[in-house]
């Protein structure tokens, strides 16, 4: 497909090239036959009558000048016209045919976008798992930490960063923090611990995590309730 774009392409190119060329010759012909005309005109004009022996030139006064066909001089001669040759006419069409294919053609190239993780969620691909997390206080400083796991449904995530909110007692949002994942490829089926450190933090009632990439905000299940359940049984 590329090569036959490639090949329409220079066609086009080498085509309008040919009709420039054939066109900037036709315009200096017109200008050098527009040129001879004026020059035969001129010395028509400035050529004096013959002299009669005998004769007073009053006598017989000099008949009036013809008017000149002024519009003659800037007529084109039979066949010197776009519309007089057949094989102008058909490079223009030509050309104008292999730019439309080639317009067609490059209109009609979708390049398949690669897959990302940005797209992964839309595309209907199991989310991230949360699969544990705690936190710890020290001073003015929280530090939370925790296991995120890629399902063996998921699609490859790159450079996953993890989140967290923090918020007061009456739920309004005092700081964040946020730092990558241990592993900068989390490939299906693998996990990865997080540690994000959030400083200046005075009071906090609850926190919220959540992960994202380069491309956008990625899907996660809090699995945590799962696995307690499963723990206790």
């Amino acid at each position: 497909m590329d090569l036959l774009l490639l090949l329409l392409t220079v066609v086009a190119l080498a085509a309008a090239a040919g009709f420039a060329f054939v066109a900037w010759r036709l315009q200096r012909e017109d200008r050098r036959r527009a040129a001879a005309r004026v020059a035969a005109l001129s010395s028509v004009l400035d050529t004096p009558p013959p002299a009669v022996e005998g004769v007073d030139a009053a006598t017989f006064p000099s008949p009036p000048a013809q008017p000149v066909a002024v519009a003659s001089m800037f007529e084109m001669e039979p066949g010197t016209s776009v519309q007089g040759r057949p094989l102008i006419r058909a490079a223009v069409v030509g050309v104008m045919a292999v730019i439309v294919v080639v317009a067609a053609a490059m209109g009609n190239r979708t390049p398949a976008a690669a897959p990302t993780a940005g797209t992964a969620a839309a595309q209907g691909t199991a989310p991230l798992e949360l699969m544990s997390m705690r936190h710890s206080r020290e001073g003015t400083t929280l530090t939370v930490t925790g296991l995120v796991r890629n399902p063996p449904r998921g699609a490859e995530a790159r450079r996953v960063i993890a989140v967290v909110f923090v918020f007061d007692r009456s739920g309004s949002f005092t700081a964040s923090g946020r730092a990558p994942l241990d592993f900068v490829v989390l490939e299906p089926g693998d996990e990865s611990p997080f540690v994000v450190t959030i400083p200046n933090v005075t009071e906090v009632t609850k926190y919220r995590v959540s992960f994202r990439t380069d491309h956008g905000m990625m899907r996660h299940v809090d699995r945590r309730a799962e696995l307690m359940e499963l723990a206790q049984q």
